[in-house]
């Protein structure tokens, strides 16, 4: 729970290359290496080095996050990567998708935006 606590601090501070030394260092803790602990630090250190936020995300919003100390689990939850947004999936239509559902997906996302900037 330390290394998470701390490595957490550390992405709040964009500091990703003392994050990785802390997961690094954790690895002589008996029992850390193939943890919950440590897989899921791994995923929250891969997301975050790939700018993808939904990952990020994922991971910040299981259990193991959720449920540590409040300033933490607040920490984890507003966690945002840097530059990032959603990691851009392949261009090609989603599998299991016809282009009309696509196209309807888009423009649904259109009339959401429309009211994105508040009522005036």
């Amino acid at each position: 729970k330390k290394t998470i606590a701390q490595v957490l601090v550390h992405l709040h501070r964009n500091d990703f290359v003392a994050a990785e030394k802390c997961v690094r260092e954790s690895y002589s803790i008996p029992g850390f290496s193939g943890s919950e602990d440590c897989i899921a630090l791994e995923q929250l250190l891969e997301g975050y080095d790939q700018q993808d936020q939904d990952q990020v995300s994922e991971v910040c919003n299981s259990p193991l996050f959720k449920y540590m100390d409040n300033d933490y689990a607040k920490l984890a939850l507003s966690l945002a990567v840097p530059g990032g947004g959603s990691k851009k999936k392949s261009p090609a239509t989603p599998m299991g998708m016809e282009t009309g559902q696509a196209q309807s997906g888009t423009q649904a996302e259109e009339e959401d935006d429309e009211y994105s900037g508040g009522l005036c």
